[in-house]
């Protein structure tokens, strides 16, 4: 950090190019995109502010490895968040594809994605849809949306990355470029060999005990439901049914929830009235929600 901000001091240009070596021709910018480095972030910054051109790409290169308060920057300063990246994907498809560490160049990158638990990173995603990312974008080869993308990586991508993108309207209805939609790729990865442990260097082509099963119940679920608004909301509806049920006699709730589903005779504390009932609902979370990024 020092160094860049001794450099721009002196007059440095922030739009310098990288002369020789690895890399070479890239943008300072793009240089401290292509890392996951925590000093990154305030290098992005420091150019940034001096005038350095978001051009096109970085966000992509950030959202890769997993830079997110590098991505952060770069929304901050302009950058396009549902904007095509020249390999024919966007960012999100990136951030779908986060921690796959064999698609890495950058040795701190790529140890930091050996060391994780899984594929994508949830806290990107919801970021970049926050900014206008377009959910069912579809890649220019293979017309693969980053749900698409999800499947194809069922035996380790997070499900957390999965209830974002479902949560924000990824369509189950669309296929790729052979016809086949996300149910039908995950169902394929039943047939992938187990590898437990850490993500392979081919992840598409293993899975994890039990991973593909659970991302296959999720997607069975909601297209149950009928819709993810529909699926989320449930358990809460099934809580407005116990409520009835408890009015009418039918059923009796444990004491300390008798205001929430007062009995028919309820008579030791007033119920509580529909719509503050209800409110409360609204914040109760279950395993249906989102988690937490």
């Amino acid at each position: 950090i020092e160094v860049v901000r001794e450099w721009l001091a002196a007059g440095g240009s922030p739009h310098a190019t990288k002369r020789n070596g690895e890399a070479a021709g890239t943008t300072l910018l793009a240089n401290a995109c292509m890392t996951c480095r925590p000093a990154c972030a305030p290098v992005a910054e420091l150019l940034c502010a001096a005038g350095a051109r978001v051009e096109e790409g970085v966000l992509g290169r950030a959202a890769g490895v997993g830079a997110v308060d590098t991505v952060r920057v770069l929304l901050r300063y302009g950058a396009i968040a549902g904007r095509p990246l020249g390999s024919g994907d966007t960012a999100l498809h990136r951030a779908v594809l986060t921690n796959d560490w064999s698609r890495l160049t950058d040795h701190w990158s790529i140890a930091n994605a050996q060391a994780a638990t899984s594929m994508g990173h949830q806290g990107m995603v919801r970021l970049l849809l926050k900014h206008g990312a377009a959910v069912n974008a579809r890649s220019t080869r293979g017309g693969v949306t980053p749900l698409l993308m999800a499947a194809a990586m069922a035996g380790y991508v997070s499900l957390g990355v999965v209830r974002e993108l479902l949560a924000a309207g990824a369509d189950l209805d669309l296929v790729d470029s052979g016809g086949d939609n996300a149910e039908a790729i995950v169902h394929g990865k039943l047939d992938n060999d187990v590898a437990d442990g850490g993500i392979p260097a081919f992840p598409e082509l293993c899975r994890r005990t039990g991973a593909v099963e659970a991302f296959q119940a999720l997607l069975a679920d909601v297209r149950a439901a009928g819709s993810w608004k529909r699926y989320v909301a449930a358990p809460r509806k099934h809580l407005i049914v116990l409520r009835c049920l408890c009015a009418a006699g039918r059923a009796s709730p444990p004491p300390v929830l008798a205001r929430l589903f007062p009995g028919p005779e309820a008579t030791e504390a007033p119920p509580l009235p529909r719509e503050l009932a209800w409110k409360i609902l609204e914040f109760w979370r279950t395993d249906r929600d989102p988690p937490p990024c």
